[in-house]
């Protein structure tokens, strides 16, 4: 994990996913930055933000379809669309797994995975493409790579690539939390993980998803939410976009 992980991720949220880190891939900050943009002047976001449950899956139903067209459009106009018919005809003899949210397929080099991804543990893209950019700073190792967008089963979907490694042996609880503890995050319940100073929590890391390779801790597939309002923990809350602009007396 990266020392410099909160100057890091504030300075990212700040410049709206402009960071220059490393382990940031280019196409992912695209996303996210069209999918903000469509959030940002939609009618849903000249409200007022969020505090409830309620109110926040009204706003994710308003924003989701606005952010899909524009990343369809956006993707088809830069290469990035990939026809479902064309996808499955090179991934589909290679499926590995499948949850969720998402199918795993071994890349045909045998070094990575393609992941396709419906978003269904995020109530908007933006949420997930955040996500991603998260789990690059912290857990550069298994880092992510949008690789394409397409529309499978009649659901928008991320196509994403992540190194591949044959891990068989899953980290016990007692060894994520202790690592994490390390770095600020408490443990909440069953496999959840809370850092109350960057508002920042970590979902889902169970021994299926973290995995321990010689010395090193591999986090795979943690499911990242950054801290908002209306999920009423400590308040201190890292994303606020699009919404700040306005609460900053910018309007």
């Amino acid at each position: 994990m990266d020392e410099h992980f909160p100057q890091i991720v504030r300075q990212w949220m700040d410049n709206q996913r402009n960071s220059n880190h490393e382990s940031i891939d280019t196409t992912t900050k695209y996303a996210a930055n069209i999918a903000g943009a469509s959030q940002a002047t939609s009618e849903a976001a000249k409200g007022t933000e969020p505090i409830n449950r309620k109110e926040r899956s009204r706003y994710n139903t308003a924003v989701r379809v606005l952010e899909e067209n524009a990343l369809q459009l956006w993707s088809k106009s830069n290469g990035l669309w990939i026809n479902e018919q064309d996808f499955l005809a090179q991934h589909a003899k290679r499926l590995i797994g499948a949850g969720a949210e998402q199918k795993v397929y071994l890349h045909d080099n045998g070094k990575e995975v393609i992941k396709v991804n419906s978003g269904n543990y995020h109530g908007n893209w933006l949420e997930f493409f955040n996500r991603l950019l998260g789990h690059s700073i912290l857990f550069p190792a298994t880092k992510y790579a949008i690789t394409g967008f397409s529309r499978i089963e009649d659901v928008f979907v991320v196509i994403i690539k992540q190194p591949f490694a044959i891990l068989t042996e899953g980290a016990q609880r007692s060894i994520v939390e202790a690592y994490l503890n390390k770095h600020g995050f408490i443990r909440t319940k069953n496999d959840d993980y809370y850092h109350a100073k960057l508002g920042v929590i970590l979902e889902d890391l169970h021994d299926e998803n973290v995995f321990l390779l010689a010395e090193q801790i591999l986090f795979i597939d943690p499911v990242i939410y950054f801290e908002t309002l209306d999920m009423a923990l400590d308040k201190n809350v890292l994303f606020r976009f699009p919404f700040n602009q306005r609460q900053s007396g910018t309007e």
